[in-house]
């Protein structure tokens, strides 16, 4: 989590400052919302700052405000301003530390990082264990990539894969459904979250197109067809598949 220790409020000259603001800093008469467009930049913020979900505004050794981040925006002067919202009681990092001690010692940098247990987010290679520090546990971004490769094939065959569906101008992969049939290919890890998921159950056989082949064939579990809103939306429109499915 990200630490910003402010002084007193100060006024500022918006034509100078890079956000536009006539001052910076702590007061004791601030709102929540006066505090936050005040100081939500700019400061030096290094990679870390780009894995962290959180950030505490402190003054006079008292944390008053956390703030949620959507993203960290460049400002001139190799400085970043945070882009979110502050958050309000009831949120669970907002009651851990509003009001409370700042949680580190004081520094004579005013940006600092702790780690605490109410930034954990779920580990990105979808094993459910939680992280504090970055998206994956230590070696589970080698585990998720390597989930992945082994879905298309070998390593050759995923960049094969890989370099005739990505679109450098726009970025994405479209995939669409062809089929939904009960499973019974001869795949045992569910297709949409990886070996590491353990799904415990695969219940479906999909079968893809997309720009990079015309059948790509998966093994879902009873999560990814009840969450995946395309899946949904095809089995809605194909209720005969559904209910041999329901059936099964």
């Amino acid at each position: 989590m990200i630490h910003i220790t402010l002084g007193a409020m100060r006024y500022v000259n918006p034509k100078d400052d890079q956000l536009g603001r006539d001052h910076v800093g702590w007061d004791p008469n601030m709102g929540d919302e006066a505090l936050f467009r005040a100081n939500r930049g700019c400061w030096v913020l290094g990679e870390r700052a780009d894995r962290e979900q959180y950030a505490l505004l402190s003054a006079q050794g008292i944390v008053r405000q956390a703030i949620e981040i959507d993203r960290l925006v460049p400002v001139s002067g190799g400085r970043r301003a945070i882009e979110g919202r502050f958050l309000q009681a009831g949120h669970p990092v907002h009651d851990a530390y509003v009001e409370k001690p700042q949680p580190v010692e004081p520094a004579r940098n005013p940006v600092t990082y702790f780690e605490s247990p109410h930034a954990a987010r779920t580990c990105g290679c979808g094993c459910g264990a939680p992280v504090t520090l970055g998206w994956f546990l230590t070696g589970h971004d080698q585990k998720a990539l390597h989930d992945r490769v082994a879905r298309i094939g070998t390593v050759r065959e995923f960049i094969d894969w890989f370099d005739r569906i990505y679109t450098e101008d726009a970025r994405t992969m479209s995939s669409k459904i062809v089929s939904i049939t009960a499973h019974a290919n001869d795949k045992n890890t569910c297709s949409a979250h990886g070996a590491s998921a353990q799904c415990t159950s695969l219940i479906a056989d999909v079968v893809l197109s997309d720009a990079g082949s015309e059948h790509v064939e998966w093994a879902v579990c009873a999560r990814w067809l009840g969450e995946n809103p395309d899946a949904a939306a095809w089995l809605e429109s194909h209720p005969e598949a559904a209910a041999r499915l329901n059936a099964s």
